[in-house]
């Protein structure tokens, strides 16, 4: 009880440190440009900035407090001085690129430089430790909320175009608790005078004579991706068990390396290896697969339904396409326009649903049906979303200096 009071009095010293709130700030910000994305694309909110804030905040407290217990009683000490050096490096390299902000690339480098020159002195086997639970507390993040707020877009496609497709977008601030080596004079919450089993920890230090302490820190765990394939629940689920065996590999790496020296090289390496190579066949999988949202030959492919719309009321699904509206064919938006233009107040309509067509009724006597609220893969268009990299500050900036000097050359 004495360690479970422990780890609870310093998850609130993370959840109210300024830090905390500075990375929720951030968060606010990002979701509030996915809002305007939306907007532009959809021409409305459907969720508001404040509801998915509140979302992705509840969620990353859950997954934080689970990683917190997990770190602390499997016993993962990191060196404070690991802390000082991995957050600044994951800022600095989220300025080239956004997803580089996550821990595999900036513990993966910081554990190469150490074992390489021996600065900064750390336990790389502890710290690629840290890296795994945090990917492991991501996979469960993906799989419970990454597909929540789905943008639908339509892209081009080496096979079709267009095609409807759903971006992910999310980002969770995640408090944690993590066990440390303290430097001389660090303040911190303390760890001691907690009786625990004779293999605890399982990582043990170099020096154990060392006292540990808790330490309340902030992490960020983001996901990207783009479902093309497959709807957004389906994409995340396997996106979520890909990045779980991933974490589960370098978590064993991490225990074996802590007895194997040379392994801590490899885990080193393999660390953002791996993680940038799981993101690039991914990538590469939904680009180079068959659409599940390309056109129809006949009717109109539903890619979103608005909530509280006449459509999401009679039962209408992403993925289904309108065949006939009050007993007239539908190929165009045009000829849904014409229908709904003569002031129904009760529609039926006929559609396909995998191998099956249904249909589907909808009433309103006070009001006549208009809109359905329904958001459609277009047969033509001129406007797709590009499938690119979150490129960052540093990229964006050289992209726009070479865009100037090509007009001025230009001139």
């Amino acid at each position: 009880m004495a360690l479970v009071k422990l780890i609870f009095s310093s998850f609130a010293q993370a959840i109210t440190s300024l830090f905390f709130i500075g990375i929720v700030m951030v968060a606010y910000l990002y979701i509030q440009r996915n809002a305007r994305l939306e907007e532009s694309w959809l021409g409305v909110l459907r969720n508001p900035v404040s509801t998915q804030l509140a979302d992705v905040v509840l969620y990353g407290m859950l997954v934080g407090l689970m990683a917190s217990v997990l770190i602390v009683l499997i016993g993962i000490a990191i060196d404070y001085n690991a802390i000082l050096f991995i957050w600044p490096l994951a800022l600095f390299l989220m300025l080239f690129n956004q997803r580089y902000i996550c821990f595999s690339y900036a513990g993966g480098i910081v554990s190469l430089v150490s074992l390489l020159t021996g600065w900064p002195k750390i336990d790389v086997s502890s710290l690629i430790a840290l890296v795994g639970i945090l990917h492991l507390m991501e996979s469960l993040l993906i799989i419970l909320d990454g597909y929540k707020d789905s943008l639908p877009v339509w892209i081009e496609h080496r096979m079709f175009k267009p095609v409807g497709a759903y971006l992910m977008q999310k980002v969770w601030p995640i408090p944690l608790v993590v066990l440390v080596i303290p430097e001389a004079g660090a303040s911190l919450a303390s760890g001691g005078g907690v009786a625990m089993p004779d293999w605890w920890p399982l990582f043990k230090p170099q020096n154990m004579a060392q006292v540990f302490a808790l330490l309340p820190i902030v992490a960020v765990l983001g996901y990207g991706d783009i479902a093309i394939t497959q709807l957004p629940n389906e994409r995340t689920r396997e996106s979520g068990f890909w990045l779980g065996v991933y974490s589960t590999a370098i978590l064993i790496m991490a225990v074996v390396s802590s007895r194997v020296y040379w392994v801590k090289y490899v885990a080193a390496v393999s660390a953002p290896l791996f993680h940038e190579l799981l993101i690039i066949l991914s990538k590469r999988g939904q680009m180079r697969g068959k659409p599940a949202f390309a056109v129809p030959w006949r009717g109109l492919r539903v890619l979103e339904v608005l909530p509280e719309s006449p459509a999401q009321k009679m039962g209408v699904q992403r993925g289904d396409i309108l065949l006939r509206l009050n007993g007239r064919d539908i190929n165009s938006e045009d000829m849904l326009h014409e229908v709904l233009s003569q002031c129904m107040y009760f529609i039926w309509a006929e559609v396909k649903r995998k191998d099956k067509v249904i249909t589907l009724e909808y009433r309103d006597y006070q009001d006549p049906i208009e809109d359905l609220g329904i958001i459609f893969v277009p047969r033509t268009t001129g406007r797709y979303f590009r499938v690119d990299e979150q490129k960052g500050i540093i990229f964006r900036l050289w992209k726009r200096i070479r865009h100037n000097l090509k007009e001025a050359q230009g001139q």
